[in-house]
């Protein structure tokens, strides 16, 4: 009897907890469906929901609304609080006069006076008609009564600019300026500046647009941000800019479009301006950005997302043997040459990022070639004979990104250029036409995580495209081939490949057949893609997951003097490796796969169950597979099984387990196949259970099965087993992205 009065009251009990949950639940609901039907409002002798989209309010970036006054619509117009916002947010003058209800801002020169419920208003003692009149709203909720005004209009009226973003009205203060004798308050785009990949905040005056140009400080851009030479005459009105390390002189004046650069007459698009602000009270010198910028050969551009306008170096210097005034003798043959050279430094876009490259011209290839390029930490440096190369002693800081500095020294023997980098940099180096070039690469990441430079620019022969191109991995042996066809062996030695990654060890171009083979080798495993961009087939390198969007070990079970089970001659070793190697790998070949796949082994060698478990870690893999043919005393068993480990079962990339991996393989192995339906099982197979992914083990058949035999051993079956597997993991990775 006591018995059934426990289990009486134990469901007493979950019935009120039931009921309790359920009714907290519904009153929890109620009030978010309450909270997000609006806001209640009485105004004009009516209360009703205020639905429309709610919008807090900035000015110079800092919130000026309150959290239970928002900005709302009230007749097409969004409404705001004029004591919340523009009297104690933005400091404007505000009265309000209850008898009458006259409501008068004042601000940037500006009265502005309206009557609550009127559209008719007085801008400086002028008749003008707002879109929306000042109204008196009660805020139900709060017990709050607020006048609100139309925000668009007085914003704009009284001289501040306006945008709306997202869930955010926001307010600016003019800039008063005056120029071409006119006071002006200017709520137009306003900027910063973006110089070799560096944010600049300017002090004098920020960018505007003037009459469609974009205008910028020409002292504080030209001088202080880019370090160019610069003046100004004020008797003669002219600005001067030169930069002696390109031999470039540039000569404009005030209000006038005609300009001379290096003793030519050229046009501008725009005169430069005088603009006096009323801010700092100093008259500003402000050039049109895009003319001045062009000629002076810089790329320009206004990045819109930035708020920054964007200038580049196209060269930062030219150097020459005449400019540095020294030559240096060369002792060839008995003979005295003279060494001349030309030393130069450009920007450049290198195989889709930023490099800064370094041109070294002079008179023999072969004394180019004794040069020696070395990478310390954040240094590149470059050794040359000095009996060859006498470099005058220079330093040069003005790059803005990548390079720190570059300096040019001199020993008793030596010539060396050090590149002092802001952090590790990838570089490329070549020697062609009596020319070393050096490019210091930009090495960064995406958003996502992606490696986004180029490890190796190889020359794309005319006739050669990325379709035609083919690859070999030889990863157990850390390398990897590239091989295109035809013979480009003689192409390659006047077009050498281009360099940019540290764990390259080793390249080299020979003759196979009727194909050109270039065999990278590595000091480490690495992943890596295969890209045509332009005259040049680029080669992304990286950690495997860096490079690829999922990354799978296949293991083809048993090898070498393992044969694994056997039946009539038939070598359950030779059964597995051909079915998940030999049919599959071609499924995986392409230069640029989202799907990479590793394979424990690719010959008949035997690799030890702790090795084949530990490889998955080694190549950062996202799952494991393994492949086996089972085996019975029993000619009747037949059919499929899947293994998993319940000591390897944790969830992984986008919610997977082992188990779950199972299933999914068993049920499309048997759907595609018709084998025998076995089941998912659990075992602690050591691939299995010491794996650090998911992994399972797959036991497509029966060696020993009086049915199971014949169709492992025919080729039709094999292929579709192969098709299979590989069906299974396309829809594996798209079940289960692993959100790279």
């Amino acid at each position: 009897m006591k018995k059934y009065n426990k289990i009486y009251y134990r469901i007493i009990f979950v019935t009120m907890c039931f009921v309790l949950s359920s009714v907290f639940m519904l009153i929890s609901g109620a009030e978010s469906l309450a909270k997000s039907k609006g806001i209640k409002l009485r105004y004009n002798g009516k209360t009703s929901v205020n639905r429309s989209k709610q919008m807090s309010v900035t000015y110079q970036n800092k919130k000026v609304s309150k959290k239970s006054y928002p900005a709302v619509v009230i007749k097409k117009n969004y409404m705001v609080s004029y004591a919340d916002v523009f009297k104690k947010g933005m400091k404007v003058s505000c009265k309000y006069k209850k008898k009458g209800k006259v409501l008068t801002l004042s601000a940037n020169g500006i009265s502005l006076k309206m009557q609550v419920g009127k559209k008719t208003a007085y801008k400086n003692g002028k008749k003008v008609k707002l879109k929306a009149a000042p109204v008196s709203v009660r805020f139900v909720s709060k017990k709050k009564t607020k006048i609100l005004i139309p925000i668009n209009y007085v914003a704009k009226a009284l001289r501040f600019s306006y945008k709306k973003t997202g869930k955010t009205i926001r307010l600016g203060a003019p800039l008063k300026l005056t120029y071409n004798g006119k006071l002006t308050y200017y709520t137009g785009t306003q900027g910063n500046i973006y110089y070799n990949h560096n944010k600049y905040t300017l002090r004098s005056l920020p960018v505007i647009k003037l009459s469609g140009k974009m205008y910028l400080p020409a002292e504080e851009t030209l001088s202080s941000i880019m370090g160019l030479t610069y003046s100004y005459n004020q008797q003669t009105k002219e600005l001067q800019v030169s930069d002696s390390d390109v031999d470039m002189s540039f000569r404009a004046v005030l209000d006038s479009r005609q300009a001379i650069l290096n003793g030519k007459n050229v046009t501008l698009t725009a005169p430069p301006k005088m603009i006096y602000s009323h801010k700092t009270k100093k008259n500003v010198l402000c050039i049109p950005a895009s003319s001045v910028l062009g000629q002076l050969n810089y790329t320009k551009s206004w990045d819109k997302s930035l708020l920054c306008y964007r200038i580049q170096s196209k060269q930062f210097f030219n150097w020459s043997t005449k400019q540095a005034s020294k030559q240096s003798t060369v002792q060839q043959a008995n003979t005295t040459t003279n060494s001349l050279y030309t030393f130069q430094s450009f920007y450049q876009e290198q195989n889709g990022t930023g490099s800064i490259s370094f041109q070294l011209s002079g008179t023999s290839e072969e004394i180019m070639k004794t040069a020696t390029v070395n990478r310390t930490g954040n240094t590149v440096s470059i050794s040359l004979p000095k009996s060859s190369y006498l470099l005058a002693n220079k330093s040069f800081e003005r790059f803005g990104e990548i390079i720190q500095k570059m300096d040019v020294t001199n020993s008793e023997t030596t010539v060396t250029i050090t590149f002092t980098c802001y952090n590790t940099a990838d570089y490329s180096y070549i020697i062609h036409n009596k020319t070393l070039e050096i490019n210091i690469l930009r090495a960064y990441q995406a958003g996502d995580g992606s490696v986004t430079n180029y490890s190796l620019s190889i020359p794309r022969p005319a006739n050669v495209h990325i379709n035609q191109v083919k690859n070999q991995d030889l990863y157990l042996n850390k390398k990897f081939q590239i091989i295109i066809p035809g013979d480009y062996v003689s192409y390659y030695q006047t077009n050498p490949i281009v360099i940019n990654h540290s764990s390259i060890k080793n390249i080299m171009t020979a003759k196979s057949g009727n194909n050109t083979v270039i065999t990278i080798t590595t000091t480490s495993l690495v992943g890596y893609k295969i890209y045509e961009k332009g005259n040049t087939l680029s080669v992304l390198m990286g950690q495997p997951n860096k490079i690829f969007k999922n990354v799978l070990v296949l293991d083809a079970g048993h090898g070498g003097h393992d044969p694994g089970a056997q039946n009539n001659g038939t070598n359950e070793k030779d059964l597995t490796h051909k079915i998940i190697y030999t049919l599959m790998k071609d499924k995986f070949a392409g230069n640029a796969p989202d799907t990479k796949v590793y394979w424990t082994r690719t010959n008949d060698s035997y690799v030890t169950l702790a090795n084949r478990a530990a490889f998955a870690k080694s190549v950062r893999a996202d799952a494991f597979i393994s492949l086996h043919m089972n085996s019975a005393t029993s000619k009747s068993a037949n059919g499929t099984e899947v293994y998993y480990s319940v000591s390897n079962n944790k969830t992984s990339f986008s919610g997977i387990t082992s188990k779950a991996m199972a299933n999914l393989f068993r049920t499309q192995l048997l759907a595609d196949l018709k084998t025998t339906n076995r089941g998912t099982k659990t075992a602690a197979y050591y691939v299995l259970k010491h794996n650090t992914v998911p992994a399972i083990l797959i036991e497509l058949g029966f060696i020993s099965g009086n049915s199971d035999y014949s169709k492992l051993t025919n080729a039709t079956f094999q292929k579709n087993a192969a098709n299979s597997i590989y069906k299974s993991i396309q829809t594996m990775f798209q079940t289960y992205p692993t959100g790279r």
